[in-house]
């Protein structure tokens, strides 16, 4: 009985050695039609991590040497809270500190608010792989989504309604005698955010909707023998020069030229992006 027992051991064994010879021998068969070039027989999809927030998107070969990618991306994080400065303590003009609403706005010395980055995109993008046998690529091609990188406002809702008032002297004061005042509100760098009408701050900076990307790569988004691949992505977003608005869309003027922030927006014409993408290759 034992002696028959270890025959047919034996025998499922070689019938399961077997079994796995030729469902290997099909899966190389099929990673090799897997490979083939052509135009739109492959698509992936993948998962991208970087500095443009999380992605998803899909892949697809319009030609041997060029894949297609569209997808989408972003990231919104929690609100970073900090205090800003009260400009109200530099109106000195005798004539207008007297002025109960200037008085009033000068009681506070500093004011909470809260800054809330937020970022997304749809993208199109174009990747070129010079070398057929090589896993460096050149990708070119568009992100069009958010215009609002920052939003600022204050954490004690409609509690601003003195700075808007002192603000209002100031613009009166400017108009009827010709002076050039600043504006009073909560001093960010060289810019000074005004309250509006509700007693609210409302900020937010502002670039361009759609932004042209360049970039270089390292890695497969379509897979030549397996299913699952890597690549690495390094590149710029073109979205223009940032500013800084307010609800109601009018841009704040910075009082500097080329320092602090008004100098750091000045040279930030683009946005960097590092991203790590892992995709599965459907077929």
């Amino acid at each position: 009985m034992i002696k028959v027992m270890k025959h047919d051991i034996h025998r499922l064994v070689i019938l399961f050695a077997i079994m796995i010879t030729a469902t290997g021998a099909k899966a190389q068969k099929a990673d090799k039609l897997h490979a083939e070039d052509g135009l739109f027989n492959h698509l992936s999809v993948g998962l991208s991590y970087g500095l443009t927030g999380f992605g998803v998107d899909a892949a697809m070969p319009v030609h041997k040497l060029v894949t297609v990618r569209a997808g989408f991306s972003g990231w919104s994080l929690g609100d970073i809270k900090f205090k800003a400065i009260n400009t109200s303590s530099d109106i000195t003009q005798i004539d207008m500190v007297e002025e109960d609403a200037i008085k009033r706005s000068q009681m506070v010395d500093k004011v909470e608010l809260a800054v809330k980055p937020n970022f997304w995109n749809f993208y199109l993008l174009g990747e070129v792989h010079p070398f057929k046998n090589q896993p460096f690529y050149f990708s070119a091609g568009l992100f069009f989504g958010s215009q609002n990188f920052v939003h600022f406002r204050n954490t004690n809702e409609n509690a601003l309604g003195f700075l808007y008032d002192a603000n209002q002297k100031v613009e009166d004061y400017n108009r009827l005698y010709r002076t050039n005042y600043q504006p009073i509100g909560l001093k960010f760098g060289d810019y000074v955010f005004t309250a509006d009408e509700n007693g609210n701050i409302d900020v937010r900076m502002k670039t361009n909707a759609v932004k042209p990307y360049i970039g270089v790569g390292f890695g497969q988004h379509l897979a030549k023998t397996h299913r699952v691949s890597l690549a690495v992505d390094a590149g710029l977003l073109f979205w223009g020069t940032p500013k800084f608005v307010l609800n109601n869309e009018t841009e704040i003027k910075s009082s500097g030229k080329n320092s602090g922030i008004t100098g750091a927006l000045s040279w930030l014409k683009a946005w960097p992006n590092i991203e790590l993408r892992v995709a599965y290759k459907i077929f």
